[in-house]
């Protein structure tokens, strides 16, 4: 397969430049509605390469899965919900889901593989920014933010004030979970650089309650494995082995990726 931008695929030299200019890109819809375009499969908003984003996408479903549990009847909103794939999936299992994007194109293309899939009946997507709150979408049982607050958020201020908004989203007892890339690393952060105790201090300021934590990607090989296609079986091997490791050994967590954090609101 050919590497470039419209089949999943670039050069790990090609993301580093990405990250050098990601305040200027990652939090901008436009950026979003370009990739919606120009990528194909799960690269529009996961990683260039098709092939690790099957077994990323797994991976995050199973780290969820954990913690969402049984969500037929639930009212949830996926903020940040991109191209809608956890939005179907939820839909999929019984869940009333509104997907929230900031990027209108990318919302677009959300609907209209859902209508495909014929799930309008539990989904609707709307274009809206978690930095000027959901007011008008009414109030759920649970939150999903994934990937999504390090990026739309530049400073510890706007993760307060997104954080503020979210929770003012969620039924009393409802729970807001957030998987989200989390470092204060040059290398790793996204847009916004701080560590996972600051997260959760402001999440606690706010009115939640940290339930649950956990962690998902381990770092070397997503550096690596994320940026070329590769043949599914053969990169499956040493991406579950990795993960069963960030299970099983909690200090191996500081080479996750992605932590998994869940609050109760009161």
């Amino acid at each position: 397969m050919r590497n470039g931008l419209r089949d999943g695929a670039t050069s790990l030299l090609n993301l580093v430049r990405e990250r050098r200019h990601r305040s200027d890109l990652y939090g901008k819809a436009h950026y979003w509605d370009a990739r919606a375009k120009e990528r194909t499969g799960l690269s529009r908003s996961l990683w260039p390469s098709n092939a690790y984003n099957l077994l990323w996408d797994e991976r995050q479903r199973t780290v969820l899965g954990r913690v969402l549990g049984d969500v037929s009847g639930l009212r949830i909103l996926d903020v940040g919900c991109g191209t809608g794939r956890m939005t179907r999936h939820l839909a999929r299992h019984g869940a009333s889901v509104v997907g929230v994007d900031f990027s209108r194109e990318t919302a677009d293309l959300a609907a209209e593989e859902t209508r495909s899939e014929g799930l309008t009946d539990r989904t609707r997507f709307e274009t809206g920014d978690v930095l000027e709150g959901f007011d008008g979408l009414g109030t759920f049982d649970r939150i999903l933010v994934v990937g999504c607050l390090s990026v739309a958020c530049r400073t510890e201020e706007d993760l307060a004030k997104a954080l503020q908004n979210l929770r003012k989203t969620l039924v009393p007892g409802g729970e807001l979970i957030l998987l989200e890339p989390i470092h204060k690393s040059a290398l790793l952060r996204r847009v916004l650089a701080l560590d996972v105790n600051a997260w959760i201090a402001h999440a606690e300021a706010s009115g939640l309650a940290l339930v649950r934590r956990d962690a998902m990607g381990f770092v070397p090989l997503r550096l690596v494995a994320s940026v070329r296609e590769a043949p599914v079986p053969l990169l499956r091997v040493p991406f579950e082995a990795f993960e069963r490791l960030l299970d099983t050994t909690p200090l191996l967590q500081l080479f996750a990726d992605y932590k998994l954090l869940v609050f109760r609101g009161s």
